[in-house]
């Protein structure tokens, strides 16, 4: 058994603290909510609240742990991209750089494959260009950055660059379906990437077991445009297709890209949902 923490519990990062948990790991878990504080208890062993954000916050807790996954987000409205993954982020490297305890360490950041920006639909890997112009993937790559630059021979770092997360209460499919013949102000042609939660948690888990450092590309096999899927979807049960717009809205955060996931799977990573069109793993 190790002592494993998870910075920032929501959808990823409470089913890998489940999952750890199950392992027989003693799990920290925190949250920045009074509500979700008290439903954490049912997930990790020890629930702590914190805000990455506030200069003056108690990290002491890193100080003997082992594994770290760093699953954080703003509010679901879209306030704080700046305040978590500029200024959290920073806070939260300054003290893992600072630790005084010399307990070997392995951190995995949740990142997005979104940061590849408009490729065009042609095929990336983690060694392709960053999309910097936009200003959101820009703070997202600094974040990476951020963490991959701690020199400490104690600490291992791993990003892992998550597509679109589908799994129990966010079914892709249903939602699709649900928008059969309805106008989608996105472009249709645009290669989206797409993650299962299933192989998100086994993924953290693998990097933890195999102390992976670097960047990876943890999405399914799929590669399909937009158009492409919701037509495949709707065809099955004969509902009209999804009308999708034809070219990106101006100034939209565009995601055009074929993201291989060729570098987890030579590191003996196989995925237990190649894509969401296959029934769900039990």
């Amino acid at each position: 058994m190790c002592s494993y923490s998870v910075i920032g519990c929501g959808y990823v990062g409470s089913f890998v603290a489940a999952n750890m948990k199950s392992q027989g790991h003693y799990v920290i878990g925190t949250t920045r909510t009074s509500q979700r504080f008290a439903e954490l208890r049912n997930v990790v062993n020890e629930p702590i609240s914190l805000d990455l954000a506030d200069p003056n916050c108690d990290f002491s807790f890193l100080e003997e742990q082992q594994g770290l996954l760093i699953s954080v987000a703003p509010t679901q409205n879209g306030d704080g991209y700046q305040s978590v993954f500029s200024s959290g982020i920073r806070n939260l490297a300054r003290a893992l750089r600072c630790r005084q305890s010399i307990q070997p360490l392995h951190v995995t950041y949740i990142s997005s494959a979104g940061v590849y920006g408009d490729h065009r639909g042609e095929m990336v890997t983690e060694d392709s260009s960053v999309d910097s112009a936009n200003p959101v993937n820009a703070m997202l790559v600094e974040a990476e950055n951020v963490l991959l630059t701690i020199d400490r021979p104690d600490t291992k770092i791993c990003v892992m660059r998550l597509g679109g997360i589908y799994g129990p209460g966010r079914d892709m499919v249903s939602m699709i379906k649900q928008a059969a013949g309805e106008q989608i102000p996105k472009n249709g042609s645009d290669v989206p990437a797409w993650s299962g939660i299933f192989d998100i948690t086994n993924g953290v888990s693998f990097a933890f077991n195999n102390q992976l450092v670097g960047t990876y590309n943890l999405v399914d096999d799929m590669q399909l445009s937009r158009r492409e899927l919701s037509n495949e979807i709707c065809d099955i049960d004969g509902l009209p297709p999804v009308i999708w717009a034809n070219e990106n809205s101006p100034g939209a955060r565009a995601m055009n890209a074929k993201v291989s996931n060729e570098k987890i799977k030579l590191e003996g990573f196989r995925l237990s949902s190649p894509s969401m069109l296959l029934p769900t793993p039990v």
